[in-house]
């Protein structure tokens, strides 16, 4: 939907007529120490959910902020104050929470342990509220990608995403340049791994921050693109795919989305995932990080 981002989610939410119980867990994308460049989930978004949700349950705003080499924040709480999500505590009768500070559990993810927050795995019903932006790793970073934030953190210099990196550790760890066959096999296990992660943590609600998009070297390093847009769906994975299509990238060749259909958590075929907007004329070609476009092109000519 169209408009003002607290009043477009509302708005959104009443056609979904969605309905909530018990512990509520709203997982925005919280990043860095910055407004309106797409980079973090706008706060007046998660201001729409809230106030939708009033009086369903226990209502709980949490991330476990990821950050990057040279801009991580002292807290998650932090960039809450920051980004005002603080203001929503005062507002609501709604709590804050930074899954880094535990506790975790251990769950297998594909072909690995890791420690994934308690909370987020004991919620009733877990909301996954990203924004709309290209990622250098996984070419798009939405409802999926951002479970990334209930993992535990292992900080660790000289990496982007330094707290969270270990999912990825293999891949962080390749070139490309000298084994392409080496770097595709680990960026499978970390499309895979986040796919496991979806199903253990189940979120029932992904609600998409299109209001301002992000291009090219994203996560951290993109360029905002205005959409004016919130993305609303039952089903995270069919949200993911819409806005896959309107960043004018096909969701099949987003691995996590094209292992996720076959896994039947979701549809991704845009031409059969119902919409109540016209989605080609909303549809923009997001610039595609350069990983991502040296990948592409890598695989094309291996083809050959």
């Amino acid at each position: 939907m169209k408009g003002r981002p607290r009043e477009t989610t509302v708005k959104a939410l009443q056609k979904l007529h969605s309905r909530a119980a018990g512990k509520i867990l709203i997982k925005p994308n919280v990043a860095s120490h910055a407004r309106g460049n797409g980079e973090n989930t706008d706060v007046r978004v998660v201001e729409g959910i809230v106030e939708y949700f009033q009086g369903q349950g226990e209502l709980t705003i949490a991330e476990g902020c990821c950050g990057a080499e040279g801009s991580v924040p002292a807290s998650t709480y932090e960039l809450f104050e920051f980004l005002g999500y603080s203001k929503l505590k005062e507002r609501y009768d709604v709590k804050l929470l930074d899954l880094n500070d535990g506790p975790f559990e251990e769950i297998r993810l594909y072909d690995r342990d890791f420690r994934v927050s308690k909370p987020a795995l004991d919620a009733d019903y877990l909301i996954s509220v990203p924004t709309l932006k290209t990622h250098q790793l996984t070419t798009i970073s939405g409802c999926v990608k951002n479970l990334m934030g209930c993992l535990e953190p292992h900080p660790e210099p000289g990496h982007e995403t330094a707290t969270k990196w270990e999912i990825h550790e293999e891949l962080s760890e390749s070139d490309p340049a000298v084994d392409l066959h080496d770097c595709l096999l680990s960026l499978g296990k970390f499309e895979h791994r986040l796919i496991d992660l979806y199903k253990r943590l189940s979120p029932r609600l992904g609600v998409i921050d299109a209001y301002v998009g992000s291009e090219g070297e994203s996560p951290i390093d993109g360029t905002p693109v205005r959409m004016g847009l919130v993305l609303a769906s039952e089903n995270p994975i069919s949200c993911d795919a819409v806005g896959a299509y309107l960043m004018g990238i096909d969701p099949k060749a987003v691995d996590h989305l094209k292992f996720a259909k076959e896994e039947n958590l979701g549809e991704i075929d845009p031409q059969k995932i119902a919409t109540n907007v016209d989605l080609v004329r909303y549809r923009r070609n997001f610039r595609l990080p350069s990983f991502i476009e040296y990948l592409n092109k890598s695989r094309t000519s291996t083809s050959v």
